[in-house]
């Protein structure tokens, strides 16, 4: 009996043990998938409604984490703001992973980095630069620089010290522009860890316990399976028109079309291309800080140069039209980074332009009062014609196939058979003077 009861014993243990290690690898292999996406852009807000659904989406299918593979130089403040509150409020583990080699968390990517619940970089990976600049990319003026400053760094240091980061550092970041690479960031405590690949990332954050909305959570990551949220066909075109160059571009595309249209009714194409370009810079306006007094200052520049089409000025409209074109082209965004603004370049470029093009205008329009006429009796005016009868000051001409009653312009006798060349035309009346053809 004493024999039997070691036997059930031995095999009651074992079967346990083959369960308990079936159970292990089965919670292992069946570790909850990791959601990423691939961010490689300014920071704007098109960009944060697109990493906002890709969260949403991770929360929704329960994945076990979301992660960010970040290459940014920087981007508009708030759009980063509101991108870090979502982190923060996050109720799956956020991971941030600066790669590839050679990526960067510049000026806006360094909020995002630090805001993240585990912050990993790659090696030959840098981080910091964030100081805030002016809307020009310029310094901020004196009056607002202090304002401005002591703002980004109190929002700084708060985050650090919600995810217990280096404090000194990121400040530095913000006021002394302080960027360092992969290797002094983990030394700082700045990041996490240091990651060559996504595979090395997953299986050394695996047991890490992290803080999350709902509590301490953790890590479950190795053997799981990276399931990236790709963008929308809406948001891939959102962040193709975000780019100011491109806004800027179909802006003046929109009104030179639309003026074309206006000056050759039924030419169709300028129209339909303007009203095209002017949708796509209306949709793009709903994700660009945009600054109407931009839009406004080069809405007027069209109309002062249009102005000048028909009001003797001397160039004095067209001047105050070049001068609030570029006021208006520096002036279309409404932000903080120097990244979301028009090139100078391109600005210069499309004054040249635009100057260039209203002045064929009135070329066209000069050319077109003195070119002759090619229709109705105005066309006459000009023409010689012959005498069939004596004029004195009154008799009859040929003129067009068909006989004129004409007048001596300057009251002088001519006879019959004379050349005479038309003045003017009233009515059925022409007034002609002699033509010496001697």
């Amino acid at each position: 009996m004493r024999t039997l009861a070691r036997l059930i014993f031995w095999l009651l243990a074992g079967i346990a043990s083959i369960c308990l290690a079936s159970a292990q690898d089965s919670g292992n292999g069946s570790a909850r998938p990791v959601y990423y996406v691939d961010f490689k852009e300014v920071v704007h807000r098109a960009s944060l409604d697109y990493v906002a659904r890709a969260l949403q989406e991770a929360e929704k299918n329960d994945a076990g984490c979301f992660l960010i593979r970040l290459d940014t130089p920087g981007g508009e403040l708030q759009a980063t703001r509101e991108m870090v509150q979502l982190f923060l409020a996050s109720e799956i583990p956020i991971i941030m992973y600066v790669a590839p080699s050679g990526a960067r968390a510049g000026s806006a990517g360094v909020f995002l980095t630090i805001a993240s619940h585990v912050a990993v970089m790659a090696p030959g990976t840098n981080i910091g630069a964030a100081t805030p600049v002016s809307g020009d990319g310029g310094e901020i003026s004196k009056d607002m620089k202090q304002k401005v400053m002591n703002d980004t760094v109190a929002f700084a240091r708060a985050i650090a010290k919600e995810r217990g980061r280096n404090e000194k550092w990121v400040e530095k970041a913000v006021t002394e522009a302080a960027s360092i690479p992969a290797h002094e960031a983990l030394e700082q405590k700045v990041i996490d860890l240091i990651a060559e690949d996504m595979p090395q990332l997953l299986s050394k954050v695996d047991g890490r316990k992290v803080k999350v909305k709902g509590g301490e959570t953790t890590l479950r990551t190795k053997g799981a399976i990276p399931v990236e949220v790709p963008r929308s066909w809406r948001e891939n075109l959102l962040i193709a028109l975000s780019n100011p160059n491109v806004f800027y571009i179909l802006i003046l595309l929109a009104i030179n079309g639309i003026l074309l249209e206006l000056q050759n009714p039924g030419a169709t194409l300028p129209g339909v291309v303007g009203v095209i370009c002017l949708l796509l810079a209306l949709y793009a306006a709903s994700v660009l800080p945009i600054n109407l007094l931009g839009v406004a200052m080069i809405v007027l520049a069209f109309v002062l140069l249009i102005m000048d089409l028909f009001a003797p000025s001397h160039g004095v409209l067209t001047f105050g039209a070049i001068v609030s074109f570029i006021i208006g082209s520096v002036i279309l965004f409404q932000t903080d980074s120097p990244l979301m603004r028009v090139s100078y370049s391109l600005i210069g470029a499309m004054t040249v332009m635009t100057s260039v093009f209203f002045i064929a205008i009135v070329g066209s329009g000069i050319k077109a009062q003195f070119r002759k006429k090619e229709s109705g009796k105005e066309r006459l005016v000009g023409a010689t014609a012959r005498a069939r009868s004596d004029l004195n000051p009154e008799g009859k001409v040929f003129l067009d196939g068909a006989l004129w009653r004409a007048i001596s312009e300057d009251g002088q006798p001519i006879q019959a058979g004379e050349t005479v060349q038309v003045e003017r035309i009233e009515g059925l009346t022409v007034y002609v003077r002699k033509v010496d053809t001697g």
